[in-house]
């Protein structure tokens, strides 16, 4: 059985013109699949293990140990790949199902659609000024950030050394905020980052299948901020 939260709306999330096939994403690459029916989803990663003109032979996607079924009418299914360059594309009306490549059991993704740019800032972003820690899965080890902006998907931070590019994918940050009574560790791909001119290094990352509380947590932010503006806009 699939768990699915929260909300998306297609047309803020994919933008711009096609600039990639979808069999052109290399093997070994990991890309995001998000399955969406009616007001809720699924997010869930795939790792390509062979490329065909219209589609990919993935590892199987599991939860809980089973095989995921993709099969049904009613839900549409988005794919999202980041190149080496940094780069974000997404492909809409894909299909998956299960299939077999060199004898093992797969699940074999396809699209007749060419892909376009993504506008990974199409989630409202909540700003804020809060410390964190962040781990690097590689070695473990632990450093103090300091939390700028989040939004369900997505997290950007500043920190005072740098963080390699080899350790972007993933790291662990361990979220607090005292004042909601939530401490949470979210999984993140780092997607960019650069130096700042004040000597600090700012990153920005995609969360990797966001837990329910955190997605509840960033909507009631959300709902206090519009019902703020919304309290301003009639004292004027």
């Amino acid at each position: 059985m699939l768990i699915v939260t929260g909300y998306v709306t297609i047309k803020r999330v994919l933008l711009g013109e096609g600039h990639m096939k979808i069999g052109e994403i290399p093997v070994n690459a990991t890309i995001q699949i998000r399955v969406i029916k009616g007001e809720k989803r699924f997010e869930c990663i795939g790792v390509v293990v062979a490329t065909r003109d219209d589609g990919l032979y993935l590892t199987p996607i599991k939860y809980e140990g089973q095989m995921l079924d993709f099969s049904s009418d009613k839900i549409q299914i988005l794919v999202f790949y980041v190149n080496s360059d940094r780069q974000a594309f997404g492909w809409s009306g894909c299909r998956i199902r299960k299939d077999i490549y060199q004898g093992k059991l797969c699940h074999l993704l396809t699209t007749k659609r060419d892909s376009v740019r993504v506008n990974r800032r199409g989630e409202p972003r909540i700003r804020t000024e809060l410390n964190a820690v962040l781990r690097i899965l590689s070695d473990d080890n632990e450093r103090e950030i300091v939390v700028r902006n989040y939004s369900e998907n997505g997290i950007g931070f500043v920190c005072a050394k740098p963080i390699q590019e080899r350790d972007w994918k993933p790291v662990s940050i361990i979220y607090e905020d005292r004042l909601y009574q939530l401490r949470i560790g979210l999984r993140v791909n780092i997607l960019r980052g650069m130096e700042l001119p004040n000597g600090l290094y700012k990153y920005g990352g995609h969360i990797i299948q966001p837990e329910e509380a955190w997605l509840s947590y960033v909507r009631n932010k959300l709902e206090k901020i519009r019902q703020n503006e919304q309290k301003d806009g009639d004292l004027k």
